[in-house]
């Protein structure tokens, strides 16, 4: 659904939860205009001592999950709730994450046997989910990318979808962004940009090895999924067509376990926000005042954010270490 104001078009923007609701919690909600039920629409971090902040003006297209009724609303209806009530989410449970990465087999399972080939994830159903999921999220990421290049730009998004679409590899889309980021940024939304540049390639390189890789099973190991780079499948099953000596494919063999995916699934999700959230940031860069001032309290904030504080820091050392050569 779109909207004309002031003789432009602007399209309503999209908000659906799909988190569940927790009793006590805080949260910015609307009133429904089909069933007059509350609909929790963002959390609120503050737990209701700060109002939502919001620069410019627009209107909110939200789904009612209770009766089904989807409307637009507008910022002003937004208001700030605790919870008397539990809602569960529109997603099946998730599973607990970890913060390893895949294992070797030959370490964490030396006496499991693998069957390799295609369709064996299948048997492992939440592991494919997940890689599901991670795999077809990349495609929003490239969105946000797209949107953050028609800023940069200074033009309108479809004309950098274009641009960007053409760019056949991650390696092209980079260097266009940061051509564009470099002519019209200063210093400090620069080092911000290039943050966001370094996250993206790191959860990239996550994504495309089990885009890429080929999959197996293990009866030793249940639910988890083993993983093997193509190339070196390749290598072995060649070997093998041939009558040579194929090498140890097991020393070449991961298991991801189904909560190191949910990590990369949720850290993929995590930066799609926080790209948009930054391409809000340089937005307002054209509000006046008003977004001057929200720059400048949103700036440390963007700054603060889980794995982009990594990367920023990972930027500056860098530079340190430059520097005294």
């Amino acid at each position: 659904m779109i909207r004309k104001w002031d003789g432009t078009w602007k399209m309503p923007y999209r908000l659906y939860r799909r988190d569940g609701v927790n009793q006590g919690d805080w949260y910015h909600a609307l009133i429904c205009t089909g069933c007059g039920e509350k609909i929790y629409v963002l959390d609120d971090p503050s737990k209701g001592e700060k109002a939502i902040q919001v620069v410019g003006d627009g209107q909110l297209s939200v789904p009612c999950v209770r009766c089904g009724h989807d409307d637009v609303y507008s910022i002003s209806e937004l208001h700030t709730v605790q919870s008397a009530e539990s809602l569960s989410s529109t997603y099946p449970e998730r599973v607990n994450i970890s913060k390893s990465s895949r294992k070797p087999i030959k370490k964490s399972y030396p006496n499991a046997k693998v069957t390799m080939g295609v369709g064996y994830i299948e048997d492992r159903p939440k592991a494919a989910a997940l890689v599901g999921r991670i795999i077809t999220s990349w495609a929003d990421i490239e969105v946000q990318s797209a949107r953050l290049l028609a800023e940069l730009m200074g033009t309108n998004i479809p004309q950098a979808a274009a641009v960007f679409g053409s760019l056949r590899n991650s390696r092209a889309q980079a260097d266009a962004l940061t051509a564009a980021a470099e002519v019209v940024l200063d210093e400090k939304d620069l080092l911000l940009f290039q943050a966001h540049v370094a996250r993206k390639a790191s959860l990239e390189k996550e994504r495309n090895d089990l885009a890429h890789g080929c999959f197996g099973v293990s009866v030793n190991i249940p639910d988890n999924i083993v993983w093997v780079a193509q190339a070196d499948f390749l290598a072995f099953t060649a070997a093998h067509k041939a009558g040579n000596q194929p090498p140890d494919l097991s020393s070449k063999q991961f298991v991801y376990e189904l909560g190191t995916l949910e990590r990369i699934a949720q850290e993929i999700a995590e930066f799609y926000h926080q790209l948009g959230f930054f391409t809000g940031y340089l937005v307002a860069r054209h509000d006046g005042p008003s977004g001057a001032a929200f720059r400048a309290k949103r700036y440390s904030e963007l700054c603060n954010q889980p794995h982009i504080k990594q990367a920023l820091e990972g930027i500056r050392n860098k530079a340190r270490k430059r520097g005294r050569k």
